[in-house]
């Protein structure tokens, strides 16, 4: 499934946490693994290198040499027999720059650790994860920070992907079906059935809540609905899960957390206009809400961009 991955460094501790998942992963799938740092001139926090100094005796910034070496380093801790990651160090806006370099060589899959926090009104996911996010055209797989600052490999055994009944939403079962087989994992497909009270143009107190034989006929058309995909898409064991919520966000969080999942897979339903992408609601609450690793996918982007 993967032959290219991709893990952007900015020599932080953080960031490095993201290699050995990467790392196992390229194992798994024979992948090349692409460890690639981009200078930025204007950095607020260049990369130092102990034992190397900063400038030379002509008083000439030593940041590219520092780069370099912090590449090879990162490089050496994943390397082996099987495994010889390429160090790629570039120039230029950070999230341009990095997607112009997705786009050379055709990564299928981007790795990396988020900053910050989480929860419904924090942001989690720091700037160059969210536009990656809204403009990609590769699978982004985005891991939580560990209090271990060396990290270790996540493991994908139990996989949850939310669908919404679109084929967009379904264009994220292949790559999180790659992931769970690495681990012979479970892949669960959900299906929210949202209770919201309907139609919304109409003042709250007259809205129609759907009854219970309705919501009986919409949650079995749910269920159709997925047994049909996992019929036609997904590996044989895969499971099929049917709820209803008026939050469907809050559910897929909810359910995440109650089937113990290790990765949740969903896509941004974005369009893109002018090189930027919106993420949907839902998507965009899951995003922001989660504290589970999560693997996103910009759909109709691999053969449109």
């Amino acid at each position: 499934m993967f032959r290219t991955i991709l893990v952007p460094l900015d020599g932080s501790k953080v960031a490095e946490q993201a290699l050995p998942t990467a790392a196992r992963i390229a194992r798994a799938s024979g992948a090349a693994l692409h460890l690639v740092h981009v200078h930025a001139e204007d950095a607020r926090d260049p990369i130092f290198v102990n034992g190397l100094p900063v400038i030379d005796e002509h008083l000439h910034s030593l940041a590219a040499e520092h780069e370099r070496v912090y590449l090879e380093r990162a490089c050496a801790t994943v390397a082996g027999d099987d495994l010889e990651p390429v160090a790629v160090r570039l120039s230029g806006t950070v999230v341009r720059t990095l997607l112009r370099y997705v786009r050379d060589v055709n990564a299928d899959l981007i790795v990396l650790t988020t900053h910050g926090r989480s929860g419904f009104d924090r942001l989690w996911l720091g700037s160059v994860a969210e536009s990656l996010a809204r403009q990609a055209p590769a699978p982004l797989l985005l891991l939580r920070p560990s209090s271990n600052e060396s990290g270790s490999p996540m493991r994908f055994g139990q996989v949850l992907a939310p669908l919404d009944g679109s084929p967009l939403a379904e264009e994220a079962l292949a790559p999180a079906a790659a992931l769970a087989a690495i681990d012979h994992g479970a892949l669960t497909l959900l299906r929210i059935v949202d209770t919201l009270p309907q139609p919304i143009s109409l003042p709250l107190p007259e809205r129609y809540r759907p009854d219970e034989a309705t919501l009986a006929r919409e949650e079995a058309a749910a269920l159709a609905y997925l047994q049909d995909v996992a019929a036609r898409l997904a590996p044989s064991g895969t499971r099929t899960l049917v709820s209803h919520a008026e939050q469907p966000a809050r559910a897929i969080i909810e359910t995440a957390h109650q089937l113990g999942a290790d990765l949740v897979a969903l896509t941004t339903h974005g369009r893109s206009a002018v090189r930027s992408v919106a993420i949907s609601s839902v998507a965009d609450k899951v995003l922001r809400g989660i504290d589970l690793p999560l693997l996103v996918l910009r759909p109709g982007q691999r053969h449109a961009d």
